[in-house]
C-alpha cells in the first residue's frame, strides 16, 4: 500500500532539510575552526614574507660590496693586477667608484702594512707602511668569505669593515669601510598594512636602521625590547608596549649578529582573520537557512506530481496503452508526464517500424565507419606533420631549456640554506631528466621524419671505441663495474657519428642494468665484414620481453617509471639509427646471466689515416681570474652564463653580437682568453664568422667554443672542419666548466698515423657463453 501524500511530504522535506543543513553546518564549523586554527599562521607569513624580501635587499647590498671586493683581490691572484702601489691605487678608485657606500678603502700586505688607504673624507696614504699585523681584520679575514667587523658610528652614521683575504699568500687583504645609510631607504621601503615597520639591529642591540631615521640618529639601544631580546626563539613574538599590544618576527641576516625584526600592531595584524572568521559565519548561516526552505518547497511541489507518474507509469507498464496522464503543469514533471502519453502512444508503431529503423542504422554505422577511416588518416598525417615540425625545430626547443640549465647551475653555486639546496638539488635531478627525455624525443622525430642523412666514410674503430670508454668509464666506477673496450685496428664503412652514438647508447643501456660483473666491447671478424659487439652481465631480458625492447617507453624491470633507471628512449634510437644506416643487429639474452646486443658492420674499402687518441686533459683549475667574451642573441642566456662564470671567479664580458663584442673589447685593457660564442646570431651572422673577426682584430688565435642548438648536419660538419670544440645544447653546467678548462689549458694536438689491418678483432665472452 502507497504511503498517504502528507506523509511523504514530511519524510521528503525532512530528508531534504538534513542533507542540506547538516553538511553545510559541519562545514561552517570546520572551516570556521581551520581559520581560528591558521590566524598565527597567517600573520607569521605576511611577516615572514616582508621580512624576505627586506632581507634580500639587504643580503644583495652586502654581497655587492664584498663581491667587489673579491673581483679585485682576483686580479691581484691571477697577477693581472702587479704590487706596485700606485697600481692599487689605481684599481681602488676604480673599486670606490662603483659602490657609493664605501667611504673609504686600503691594503693591508702579506706581512701586515698598510700599504695603500684612500677615503672619500681624508687625505690618500700611499706606502704609509702603517702596522696593522694585530688589527682584527688582518687576523680574521678569509678567501672564501668576506670578514665584518663591528659596527662603528661616525657622526651618528652607522658603518662597518668588511675585510676578505686573496687567495695567494702574496695577495694580502683588502679593507673597506662601508657606510650602512642605505639600509636606511631598504627599511623605509618595508611597509605593510598602516602601521606595520621593519629595523634592523646589530648583535649589541643596536639600533642600525629604522623608518624614523632619529632614532638611528640617537644611538637607540634596543638591546632590552622583546623581540630582540628573544631573538633566538624563532616563530611570531607577541609582546606589549607603552603604544598597545604588538606581534613581532625575527630574520637573522648573513652578517654575524645582525638581525632584521618585523613588528605590527596586534589589533591591525589580525583584523583580517576577524573579517574573514565574521563573514564565514553569516555565509553558513545563510546557507543553512537557505538550504532549509528550498527543501521544504521542493517537497510540496514535487512529492505529488511523482506520485501522480508513478501511478501512470505503473498502468502503461501492465499494457494499458491508451491511459494518459493528467498532469497540469508547465515544468519539467509536466514535461515528463508528456513524454509518458506520447511514449504510450508510439509503442505501438514501434514493433512495426522495428526493421526499418534495424535498417537505417546499419547504414548510419557504414557511414560512420568510414568517417573514422578518414578521421585515423587525418590524424596519422597530423602526427606526421608534428614529427616533422618537431625535429625541425630543434633550436627553438633547445634555447629556453638551456637558459633553465645554466641559471641551476648559478643557484647550485649559490649560499643558501640546506633546505633550499635540496631544491635547488632536485630541480637540477629534473631538468637533467627532462634533457634526456628532450634529446632522445628530438633524436626519434628527426629519424621518423626523415631529416637525418648518414654521411658514409672509411672510419677505423680504434678512436670510437677510445672515446666510448673514456665517456662511460666514470659511470661504470661508479657503480663498481669492469669497463672493458677491447682495442681494435678494425675499419669499417659506416657514417662514424651515428655509429658513435648507436655504441654510446648500447653501453649506457649495458651499464644501467648491471649491478656487478663487468661490460665488455670488441669486435669480431666476419667475411666480408666486421661484428661489434656489447656483452653485459645484467639483469637480462626474458624472451617474451625482447620483441617490446625496442619500443618507446619500454623498460625492464622498472614498473614505478624510475628517471634514474632512464627513459625507455635509448634502444628506440638504436633501431631506428641502425635500420636508417642498413647494418643488421642481433639481441641475445638470458634472464639472470646477461645480454650481448651484435652490430654487422661492412669492412672498409681502404685503411682510412687513424687520428692519434687524444691524451687525457690537465685537470688545472684556470676558469677564476680569466677573462671571458659571452656572444649570444638572447638576453637571458646572456645574463645566465654571465652568473655562471662569476660563480667560477671569472671576468664576463656578455654581447649579443660581433660588432657590440668588437666595441666593448677596445673599452678593456685586456684581450679575452677564451670566446664563448651561440652558433646562430641575429641576421646571416653565425658564430664561425664572429669567432673569425674578434682572432683577426687581436692577431692571435684565442681559444673559442661553439655552443649550438642546430643539429642540421651541414652546421656540424662547418664546426668541426674549423678545428673549434662544440657543444650541444641544453649544456650542463659541469660538462660547460669541463670544456672552459680544456679550452683554457690548450691541449696540444698531433699529426694523425696510419691505420694498419690487424686480426686482433675477437674478444672473450664475459659470461663464459
Amino acid at each position: 500500500m502507497r504511503p498517504s501524500g502528507p506523509r511523504l511530504w514530511q519524510t521528503y522535506a525532512l530528508t531534504v532539510v538534513a542533507l542540506v543543513a547538516l553538511p553545510l553546518t559541519a562545514s561552517g564549523l570546520a572551516q570556521l575552526l581551520l581559520i581560528q586554527r591558521e590566524t598565527r599562521v597567517a600573520v607569521q607569513a605576511v611577516q615572514a614574507l616582508e621580512a624576505a624580501k627586506a632581507s634580500a635587499k639587504i643580503e644583495r647590498f652586502i654581497s655587492q660590496t664584498a663581491a667587489l671586493l673579491r673581483t679585485t683581490l682576483s686580479l691581484q691572484d691571477s697577477r693581472h693586477l702587479g704590487n706596485a702601489d700606485a697600481d692599487i691605487q689605481y684599481e681602488l678608485y676604480r673599486l670606490m667608484k662603483a659602490e657609493r657606500a664605501i667611504q673609504t678603502l686600503y691594503w693591508i700586505d702579506p706581512h701586515g702594512q698598510e700599504r695603500v688607504r684612500i677615503s672619500r673624507m681624508a687625505p690618500d696614504r700611499i706606502g704609509g707602511g702603517e702596522d696593522r699585523s694585530q688589527s682584527p681584520e688582518f687576523l680574521h679575514a678569509r678567501a672564501d668569505a668576506p670578514w665584518f667587523g663591528p659596527v662603528t658610528f661616525a657622526v651618528n652614521l652607522p658603518r662597518v669593515v668588511i675585510a676578505r683575504r686573496g687567495r695567494l699568500p702574496e695577495s694580502g687583504v683588502l679593507a673597506a669601510e662601508v657606510e650602512l645609510s642605505e639600509l636606511r631607504d631598504i627599511i623605509h621601503e618595508t611597509r605593510f598594512g598602516s602601521d606595520g615597520v621593519a629595523y634592523v639591529v646589530d648583535g649589541q642591540g643596536r639600533l642600525l636602521a629604522h623608518p624614523d631615521f632619529l632614532r638611528v640618529l640617537t644611538l637607540t639601544d634596543w638591546a632590552t625590547r622583546p623581540p630582540v631580546r628573544t631573538a633566538g626563539r624563532g616563530g611570531l613574538i607577541e609582546f606589549e608596549t607603552p603604544e598597545g599590544p604588538m606581534v613581532a618576527r625575527v630574520a637573522e641576516l648573513s652578517v654575524p649578529g645582525w638581525r632584521l625584526i618585523t613588528e605590527q600592531p596586534r589589533a591591525e595584524a589580525y583584523a583580517p582573520v576577524r573579517r574573514a572568521l565574521a563573514s564565514a559565519l553569516l555565509i553558513l548561516v545563510l546557507a543553512v537557512l537557505a538550504g532549509s526552505g528550498v527543501g521544504i518547497v521542493l517537497a510540496r511541489r514535487v512529492v505529488r506530481p511523482i506520485q501522480q507518474l508513478a501511478e501512470g507509469a505503473d498502468r502503461i507498464g501492465e499494457g494499458q496503452l491508451d491511459h494518459r496522464i493528467e498532469l497540469a503543469r508547465s515544468d519539467e514533471l509536466g514535461q515528463l508526464a508528456d513524454r509518458f502519453n506520447q511514449m504510450a502512444e508510439r509503442l505501438g508503431d514501434s514493433l512495426r517500424l522495428l526493421e526499418t529503423r534495424v535498417a537505417e542504422r546499419t547504414q548510419d554505422l557504414a557511414k560512420a565507419n568510414a568517417l573514422l577511416q578518414a578521421r585515423r588518416e587525418e590524424a596519422e598525417q597530423a602526427s606526421q606533420a608534428k614529427t616533422r615540425f618537431l625535429a625541425s625545430a630543434s633550436h627553438d626547443l633547445r634555447q629556453p631549456l638551456h637558459t633553465i640549465s645554466l641559471l641551476v647551475g648559478v643557484l647550485r653555486r649559490q649560499e643558501v640554506t640546506p633546505q633550499v639546496g635540496q631544491l635547488v638539488g632536485h630541480i637540477q635531478s629534473s631538468i637533467s631528466a627532462m634533457e634526456a627525455l628532450f634529446v632522445g624525443l628530438l633524436d626519434i622525430s628527426r629519424l621518423d621524419a626523415g631529416m637525418s642523412r648518414p654521411v658514409l666514410g672509411d672510419h677505423a674503430l680504434a678512436e670510437l671505441l677510445h672515446r666510448v670508454a673514456a665517456s662511460h668509464a666514470p659511470e661504470a666506477e661508479h657503480k663498481r663495474l669492469r669497463l672493458t673496450v677491447v682495442p681494435s685496428r678494425c675499419a669499417v664503412r659506416t657514417d662514424a657519428v651515428l655509429l658513435e652514438r648507436v655504441l654510446a647508447n648500447l653501453v649506457s643501456n649495458a651499464i644501467r642494468y648491471t649491478e656487478r660483473g663487468r661490460v665488455l666491447v670488441g669486435c669480431r671478424r666476419r667475411p666480408g665484414a666486421i661484428e661489434l659487439q656489447v656483452w653485459d652481465t645484467g639483469i637480462g631480458i626474458a624472451p617474451a620481453q625482447l620483441p617490446h625492447v625496442f619500443d618507446e617507453f619500454f623498460q625492464v624491470g622498472n614498473p614505478e617509471r624510475d628517471r634514474s633507471k632512464g627513459l625507455g628512449l635509448g634502444l628506440a634510437i638504436v633501431k631506428r639509427t641502425l635500420d636508417l644506416l642498413g647494418h643488421p643487429h642481433v639481441l641475445r639474452s638470458a634472464p639472470g646471466r646477461g645480454s650481448c646486443f651484435s652490430i654487422l658492420l661492412p669492412a672498409a674499402e681502404a685503411l682510412p689515416v687513424a687520428a692519434p687518441l687524444p691524451p687525457a686533459l690537465a685537470s688545472g683549475r684556470r676558469i677564476a681570474g680569466a677573462f671571458i667574451a659571452v656572444i649570444d642573441d638572447e638576453a637571458d642566456t646572456r645574463r645566465a652564463m654571465q652568473a655562471l662564470c662569476h660563480s667560477w671567479g671569472a671576468h664576463v664580458l656578455i654581447a649579443e653580437s660581433t660588432r657590440q663584442c668588437l666595441a666593448l673589447l677596445d673599452e678593456h685593457l685586456r684581450y679575452p682568453d677564451l670566446i664563448l660564442c651561440d652558433y646562430r646570431l641575429g641576421g646571416s651572422h653565425d658564430g664561425l664568422g664572429a669567432v673569425q673577426r674578434i682572432r683577426a682584430r687581436i692577431g692571435h688565435a684565442v681559444p673559442a667554443i661553439i655552443i649550438t642548438g642546430d643539429i642540421g648536419a651541414a652546421d656540424l660538419r662547418r664546426v668541426a672542419d674549423a678545428g673549434l670544440p662544440l657543444l650541444h645544447k641544453p649544456v650542463g653546467t659541469d660538462r660547460l666548466l669541463a670544456a672552459i678548462e680544456a679550452a683554457l689549458n690548450d691541449p696540444p694536438t698531433g699529426g694523425g698515423a696510419t691505420g694498419q689491418n690487424g686480426a686482433d678483432c675477437d674478444h672473450e665472452d664475459p659470461a663464459g657463453r
